[in-house]
Protein backbone atom coordinates (compact mmCIF):
# COMPACT_ATOMS: atom_id res chain seq x y z
CA UNK A 1 0.00 0.00 0.00
CA UNK A 2 1.80 3.29 -1.18
CA UNK A 3 2.49 6.24 1.58
CA UNK A 4 2.41 8.58 -0.81
CA UNK A 5 -0.44 10.60 1.24
CA UNK A 6 1.62 10.28 4.14
CA UNK A 7 4.17 11.80 2.11
CA UNK A 8 2.19 14.52 1.11
CA UNK A 9 1.42 16.03 4.02
CA UNK A 10 5.11 16.69 4.87
CA UNK A 11 6.54 18.03 1.58
CA UNK A 12 4.86 21.38 1.81
CA UNK A 13 4.12 23.66 4.50
CA UNK A 14 1.03 22.41 6.08
CA UNK A 15 -1.57 24.18 7.87
CA UNK A 16 -0.62 25.18 11.47
CA UNK A 17 -2.63 24.72 14.75
CA UNK A 18 -2.47 28.32 14.93
CA UNK A 19 -4.03 28.50 11.54
CA UNK A 20 -7.18 26.11 13.02
CA UNK A 21 -7.41 28.09 15.73
CA UNK A 22 -7.42 31.43 14.10
CA UNK A 23 -9.85 30.54 11.81
CA UNK A 24 -12.05 29.10 14.79
CA UNK A 25 -12.08 32.31 16.53
CA UNK A 26 -12.26 35.53 13.76
CA UNK A 27 -14.88 36.74 12.44
CA UNK A 28 -13.16 38.69 9.87
CA UNK A 29 -13.72 36.96 6.23
CA UNK A 30 -10.18 38.21 5.07
CA UNK A 31 -8.78 36.48 7.93
CA UNK A 32 -11.06 33.14 7.20
CA UNK A 33 -10.55 33.12 3.07
CA UNK A 34 -6.77 33.57 3.63
CA UNK A 35 -6.73 30.39 5.82
CA UNK A 36 -8.86 28.61 3.05
CA UNK A 37 -6.35 29.74 0.48
CA UNK A 38 -3.65 28.34 2.13
CA UNK A 39 -5.95 24.92 3.10
CA UNK A 40 -6.51 24.58 -1.43
CA UNK A 41 -3.09 23.95 -2.01
CA UNK A 42 -3.17 20.42 -0.57
CA UNK A 43 -6.38 18.20 0.08
CA UNK A 44 -5.16 16.83 2.83
CA UNK A 45 -5.62 20.01 4.26
CA UNK A 46 -8.69 21.03 2.72
CA UNK A 47 -10.19 17.67 4.35
CA UNK A 48 -8.38 18.63 7.69
CA UNK A 49 -10.21 22.04 7.52
CA UNK A 50 -13.31 19.87 7.54
CA UNK A 51 -12.38 17.67 10.15
CA UNK A 52 -12.08 20.47 12.22
CA UNK A 53 -15.76 22.16 11.33
CA UNK A 54 -17.07 19.27 13.17
CA UNK A 55 -14.76 19.72 16.31
CA UNK A 56 -15.73 23.45 16.14
CA UNK A 57 -11.65 24.26 15.69
CA UNK A 58 -11.05 22.74 19.16
CA UNK A 59 -7.18 22.12 18.92
CA UNK A 60 -7.07 20.88 22.77
CA UNK A 61 -7.93 16.96 21.37
CA UNK A 62 -4.41 17.06 20.52
CA UNK A 63 -2.99 17.43 24.25
CA UNK A 64 -2.98 13.85 24.74
CA UNK A 65 -0.18 13.79 21.78
CA UNK A 66 1.42 17.24 22.58
CA UNK A 67 2.58 15.76 26.92
CA UNK A 68 3.76 12.47 24.58
CA UNK A 69 5.83 13.87 21.73
CA UNK A 70 6.62 17.61 23.06
CA UNK A 71 8.20 17.32 26.95
CA UNK A 72 9.81 20.63 27.81
CA UNK A 73 13.29 19.21 27.60
CA UNK A 74 15.64 16.88 26.73
CA UNK A 75 13.59 15.49 23.52
CA UNK A 76 15.11 13.31 21.21
CA UNK A 77 14.85 13.54 17.45
CA UNK A 78 13.68 10.32 17.02
CA UNK A 79 10.77 10.71 19.14
CA UNK A 80 9.82 14.25 18.03
CA UNK A 81 9.90 12.20 14.14
CA UNK A 82 7.69 9.63 15.16
CA UNK A 83 5.38 12.25 17.53
CA UNK A 84 4.83 14.56 14.09
CA UNK A 85 4.26 11.11 12.15
CA UNK A 86 1.21 10.28 14.63
CA UNK A 87 0.23 14.10 14.77
CA UNK A 88 -0.30 13.67 11.58
CA UNK A 89 -2.28 10.32 11.51
CA UNK A 90 -4.39 11.95 13.98
CA UNK A 91 -5.65 14.48 11.82
CA UNK A 92 -6.59 12.07 8.98
CA UNK A 93 -8.40 10.26 12.04
CA UNK A 94 -10.09 13.26 13.03
CA UNK A 95 -11.01 14.20 8.80
CA UNK A 96 -12.81 10.60 9.03
CA UNK A 97 -14.43 10.74 12.46
CA UNK A 98 -15.80 14.01 11.40
CA UNK A 99 -17.77 12.11 8.45
CA UNK A 100 -19.15 9.11 9.78
CA UNK A 101 -22.49 9.24 11.98
CA UNK A 102 -22.06 9.65 15.48
CA UNK A 103 -22.35 6.66 17.43
CA UNK A 104 -21.57 6.40 21.27
CA UNK A 105 -17.87 6.02 22.00
CA UNK A 106 -17.14 2.59 24.04
CA UNK A 107 -16.30 4.06 27.69
CA UNK A 108 -13.83 2.12 30.50
CA UNK A 109 -14.28 2.75 34.24
CA UNK A 110 -12.10 1.46 37.03
CA UNK A 111 -13.58 0.12 40.36
CA UNK A 112 -11.95 0.28 43.59
CA UNK A 113 -13.12 -1.35 47.15
CA UNK A 114 -16.63 0.12 47.99
CA UNK A 115 -16.14 2.97 45.43
CA UNK A 116 -16.77 3.50 41.79
CA UNK A 117 -14.55 5.78 39.95
CA UNK A 118 -15.37 8.04 37.88
CA UNK A 119 -16.30 6.68 34.20
CA UNK A 120 -13.43 8.00 31.56
CA UNK A 121 -14.18 7.56 28.27
CA UNK A 122 -11.77 6.89 25.45
CA UNK A 123 -11.66 8.18 21.97
CA UNK A 124 -12.43 5.64 19.34
CA UNK A 125 -11.33 6.74 15.83
CA UNK A 126 -11.89 4.34 12.55
CA UNK A 127 -10.20 5.15 9.22
CA UNK A 128 -10.64 4.10 5.73
CA UNK A 129 -7.72 2.80 3.70
CA UNK A 130 -8.35 6.06 1.44
CA UNK A 131 -8.21 7.91 4.47
CA UNK A 132 -4.67 7.10 4.79
CA UNK A 133 -2.94 6.24 1.30
CA UNK A 134 -4.30 5.87 -2.16
CA UNK A 135 -3.45 3.25 -4.79
CA UNK A 136 0.13 4.45 -6.83
CA UNK A 137 -2.13 4.50 -10.24
CA UNK A 138 -4.58 6.39 -8.69
CA UNK A 139 -1.83 9.04 -6.90
CA UNK A 140 -0.23 9.69 -10.20
CA UNK A 141 -3.39 10.37 -12.26
CA UNK A 142 -2.91 14.57 -12.84
CA UNK A 143 -6.57 16.46 -12.53
CA UNK A 144 -7.21 17.99 -15.69
CA UNK A 145 -8.15 22.29 -15.09
CA UNK A 146 -10.82 23.18 -13.78
CA UNK A 147 -12.31 24.88 -16.79
CA UNK A 148 -12.73 21.32 -18.13
CA UNK A 149 -13.67 19.15 -14.89
CA UNK A 150 -17.49 18.77 -14.77
CA UNK A 151 -18.34 19.24 -10.86
CA UNK A 152 -20.36 18.46 -8.70
CA UNK A 153 -22.70 21.49 -8.73
CA UNK A 154 -22.93 21.44 -12.56
CA UNK A 155 -24.43 17.43 -12.33
CA UNK A 156 -26.80 18.42 -9.85
CA UNK A 157 -28.40 20.62 -11.50
CA UNK A 158 -28.19 18.56 -14.81
CA UNK A 159 -30.11 16.23 -12.75
CA UNK A 160 -33.02 18.54 -11.82
CA UNK A 161 -32.88 19.41 -15.30
CA UNK A 162 -33.93 16.41 -16.70
CA UNK A 163 -36.32 16.05 -14.23
CA UNK A 164 -37.81 18.94 -15.52
CA UNK A 165 -37.35 18.53 -19.58
CA UNK A 166 -39.27 15.48 -19.05
CA UNK A 167 -41.97 16.59 -17.16
CA UNK A 168 -42.57 19.71 -19.37
CA UNK A 169 -41.76 17.94 -22.90
CA UNK A 170 -44.44 16.10 -24.03
CA UNK A 171 -44.68 12.35 -25.48
CA UNK A 172 -43.52 12.50 -29.43
CA UNK A 173 -47.09 11.33 -30.92
CA UNK A 174 -47.68 8.10 -32.68
CA UNK A 175 -48.46 8.13 -36.40
CA UNK A 176 -50.88 5.92 -38.00
CA UNK A 177 -49.01 3.26 -39.46
CA UNK A 178 -50.11 2.14 -43.02
CA UNK A 179 -52.15 -1.60 -43.30
CA UNK A 180 -49.15 -3.69 -45.16
CA UNK A 181 -49.21 -7.35 -45.56
CA UNK A 182 -48.34 -9.59 -42.68
CA UNK A 183 -44.89 -9.98 -42.28
CA UNK A 184 -43.06 -13.56 -41.07
CA UNK A 185 -42.97 -13.18 -37.19
CA UNK A 186 -39.10 -13.54 -36.31
CA UNK A 187 -37.68 -15.93 -33.93
CA UNK A 188 -38.06 -14.25 -29.91
CA UNK A 189 -34.86 -12.48 -28.61
CA UNK A 190 -33.51 -12.41 -25.54
CA UNK A 191 -34.33 -8.56 -24.43
CA UNK A 192 -31.45 -7.47 -21.31
CA UNK A 193 -33.61 -6.75 -18.31
CA UNK A 194 -32.78 -2.60 -18.55
CA UNK A 195 -35.16 -0.84 -16.34
CA UNK A 196 -35.60 2.93 -13.89
CA UNK A 197 -34.93 2.03 -10.31
CA UNK A 198 -35.78 3.61 -7.70
CA UNK A 199 -33.99 6.94 -6.67
CA UNK A 200 -32.44 8.60 -3.40
CA UNK A 201 -30.25 11.97 -3.17
CA UNK A 202 -26.86 12.30 -1.18
CA UNK A 203 -25.37 15.34 -1.32
CA UNK A 204 -27.29 16.54 -3.66
CA UNK A 205 -26.46 13.45 -6.07
CA UNK A 206 -29.05 11.21 -7.44
CA UNK A 207 -28.18 7.45 -6.65
CA UNK A 208 -29.86 4.10 -6.90
CA UNK A 209 -31.65 2.78 -3.88
CA UNK A 210 -29.73 -0.69 -3.77
CA UNK A 211 -31.34 -0.97 -0.58
CA UNK A 212 -34.64 -1.92 -2.57
CA UNK A 213 -33.00 -4.32 -4.78
CA UNK A 214 -30.12 -5.93 -2.97
CA UNK A 215 -30.52 -8.02 0.72
CA UNK A 216 -28.60 -5.92 3.86
CA UNK A 217 -25.87 -4.38 0.89
CA UNK A 218 -22.46 -4.29 2.00
CA UNK A 219 -19.16 -3.11 1.11
CA UNK A 220 -16.00 -5.38 1.63
CA UNK A 221 -13.16 -2.85 2.67
CA UNK A 222 -10.10 -2.61 5.31
CA UNK A 223 -10.73 0.15 8.46
CA UNK A 224 -7.96 0.87 10.69
CA UNK A 225 -9.26 1.01 14.85
CA UNK A 226 -7.30 4.01 16.52
CA UNK A 227 -7.61 4.36 20.01
CA UNK A 228 -6.56 7.13 22.96
CA UNK A 229 -7.32 7.98 26.52
CA UNK A 230 -6.94 11.85 27.73
CA UNK A 231 -4.16 13.59 28.66
CA UNK A 232 -5.45 13.57 32.49
CA UNK A 233 -5.90 10.02 32.58
CA UNK A 234 -3.56 8.29 30.44
CA UNK A 235 -1.30 7.34 33.63
CA UNK A 236 -3.91 5.27 34.79
CA UNK A 237 -3.91 3.26 31.59
CA UNK A 238 -1.39 0.90 29.86
CA UNK A 239 -0.06 1.95 26.10
CA UNK A 240 -2.69 2.27 23.43
CA UNK A 241 -2.79 -0.55 21.04
CA UNK A 242 -0.80 -0.83 17.74
CA UNK A 243 -3.06 0.05 15.07
CA UNK A 244 -4.13 -2.77 12.69
CA UNK A 245 -5.89 -2.84 9.77
CA UNK A 246 -8.73 -5.29 9.57
CA UNK A 247 -10.96 -6.83 7.15
CA UNK A 248 -14.82 -5.21 7.23
CA UNK A 249 -18.00 -5.29 5.62
CA UNK A 250 -19.71 -1.76 5.92
CA UNK A 251 -23.46 -1.11 5.26
CA UNK A 252 -23.53 -0.22 1.10
CA UNK A 253 -25.63 3.28 1.98
CA UNK A 254 -23.06 4.70 4.44
CA UNK A 255 -19.96 3.28 2.22
CA UNK A 256 -21.35 5.46 -0.96
CA UNK A 257 -22.81 8.09 1.18
CA UNK A 258 -18.98 9.03 2.59
CA UNK A 259 -17.66 8.55 -1.23
CA UNK A 260 -20.38 10.80 -2.72
CA UNK A 261 -19.64 13.30 0.29
CA UNK A 262 -15.72 13.17 -0.84
CA UNK A 263 -16.83 13.59 -4.57
CA UNK A 264 -19.13 16.30 -4.20
CA UNK A 265 -15.76 18.45 -2.51
CA UNK A 266 -13.99 17.85 -5.61
CA UNK A 267 -11.46 14.97 -4.31
CA UNK A 268 -11.40 12.99 -7.24
CA UNK A 269 -8.73 10.66 -6.62
CA UNK A 270 -10.03 9.49 -3.14
CA UNK A 271 -14.05 9.27 -4.65
CA UNK A 272 -12.33 6.78 -7.65
CA UNK A 273 -10.08 4.70 -4.94
CA UNK A 274 -13.48 4.37 -2.85
CA UNK A 275 -15.99 3.81 -6.12
CA UNK A 276 -13.36 1.55 -7.26
CA UNK A 277 -13.69 -0.32 -3.79
CA UNK A 278 -17.52 -0.38 -4.46
CA UNK A 279 -16.71 -2.09 -7.45
CA UNK A 280 -14.81 -5.19 -5.95
CA UNK A 281 -17.78 -5.80 -4.46
CA UNK A 282 -20.82 -4.70 -7.12
CA UNK A 283 -18.88 -4.88 -10.52
CA UNK A 284 -22.48 -3.82 -12.20
CA UNK A 285 -23.22 -0.86 -9.53
CA UNK A 286 -24.62 1.63 -12.23
CA UNK A 287 -23.81 4.94 -9.11
CA UNK A 288 -20.23 3.59 -8.75
CA UNK A 289 -19.47 3.05 -12.33
CA UNK A 290 -21.01 6.26 -13.15
CA UNK A 291 -19.07 8.46 -10.50
CA UNK A 292 -16.07 6.43 -11.23
CA UNK A 293 -16.35 7.57 -14.77
CA UNK A 294 -17.10 11.45 -14.04
CA UNK A 295 -13.73 11.23 -11.16
CA UNK A 296 -11.79 10.05 -14.40
CA UNK A 297 -13.12 11.96 -16.71
CA UNK A 298 -11.83 15.06 -14.42
CA UNK A 299 -8.44 13.31 -14.01
CA UNK A 300 -7.88 13.36 -17.63
CA UNK A 301 -7.99 9.85 -18.03
CA UNK A 302 -10.60 9.14 -20.85
CA UNK A 303 -10.09 6.00 -22.40
CA UNK A 304 -10.44 4.71 -18.43
CA UNK A 305 -13.38 6.71 -17.92
CA UNK A 306 -15.24 5.46 -21.31
CA UNK A 307 -14.97 2.08 -20.30
CA UNK A 308 -16.75 3.04 -16.87
CA UNK A 309 -19.97 4.91 -18.21
CA UNK A 310 -20.07 1.39 -21.03
CA UNK A 311 -20.31 -0.51 -17.83
CA UNK A 312 -22.99 2.21 -16.56
CA UNK A 313 -25.13 1.78 -19.55
CA UNK A 314 -24.49 -1.98 -19.45
CA UNK A 315 -25.71 -2.54 -16.26
CA UNK A 316 -29.21 -3.48 -14.67
CA UNK A 317 -31.01 0.01 -14.33
CA UNK A 318 -31.18 2.84 -16.61
CA UNK A 319 -30.62 5.79 -14.41
CA UNK A 320 -27.63 7.26 -15.76
CA UNK A 321 -28.00 6.02 -19.21
CA UNK A 322 -28.66 9.52 -20.65
CA UNK A 323 -25.86 11.16 -18.57
CA UNK A 324 -23.62 8.87 -19.22
CA UNK A 325 -23.90 8.50 -23.05
CA UNK A 326 -23.21 12.00 -23.09
CA UNK A 327 -19.80 11.68 -21.07
CA UNK A 328 -19.11 9.19 -23.38
CA UNK A 329 -19.19 11.70 -26.53
CA UNK A 330 -17.51 13.88 -24.28
CA UNK A 331 -14.71 11.49 -23.44
CA UNK A 332 -14.38 10.70 -27.31
CA UNK A 333 -13.86 14.17 -27.73
CA UNK A 334 -11.38 15.34 -25.97
CA UNK A 335 -9.23 12.26 -26.98
CA UNK A 336 -9.63 13.64 -30.45
CA UNK A 337 -11.51 10.41 -31.88
CA UNK A 338 -13.99 12.73 -33.77
CA UNK A 339 -15.06 10.22 -35.80
CA UNK A 340 -16.98 8.15 -32.93
CA UNK A 341 -17.34 11.31 -30.85
CA UNK A 342 -19.47 12.45 -33.42
CA UNK A 343 -21.58 9.59 -33.91
CA UNK A 344 -22.77 9.37 -30.33
CA UNK A 345 -23.57 13.09 -30.71
CA UNK A 346 -25.92 12.22 -33.61
CA UNK A 347 -27.28 9.85 -31.37
CA UNK A 348 -28.03 11.54 -28.74
CA UNK A 349 -29.65 14.48 -31.31
CA UNK A 350 -31.83 12.34 -33.12
CA UNK A 351 -32.97 11.10 -29.50
CA UNK A 352 -34.42 14.48 -28.76
CA UNK A 353 -33.51 14.37 -24.99
CA UNK A 354 -32.16 16.49 -22.50
CA UNK A 355 -28.65 16.80 -24.16
CA UNK A 356 -29.95 16.92 -27.81
CA UNK A 357 -29.90 20.29 -28.13
CA UNK A 358 -25.89 20.26 -26.64
CA UNK A 359 -25.00 17.20 -29.36
CA UNK A 360 -26.77 19.59 -32.63
CA UNK A 361 -24.37 22.35 -31.47
CA UNK A 362 -21.60 19.78 -31.24
CA UNK A 363 -21.95 18.84 -35.04
CA UNK A 364 -22.31 21.86 -36.76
Amino acid sequence: MSLNRLYNIFKSEPLERSDVEAYGRSEDPSVKNSIEQKAMDDSFDQDAMDGWEELSYDTSVMSNLDSKFAPSKGISPYKLIGGTAIVATTIVAVIYFSDRPKESTPVVATTETKEEAPVTKMNVIVLDESDVSLPEPIEQMKQAPKEEQVEAKQISKEFQDIVTFRTETPPVPIQELPVVNPIPVPKPEIVRDHKEAKEIYLHSMKLVDYRKYREKPQVKTKQLLLTGTPADKEGEYSEDEDPVWREVDVPYIDFIDKSVKVFERGNYKKALSRFETILETYPDDVNANFYAGICLFNLREYPKAIEYFENCMDGKFSNFDEEALWMTAESYDKLKQKSKAQTIYQTIADGNGFYASQAKEKLK
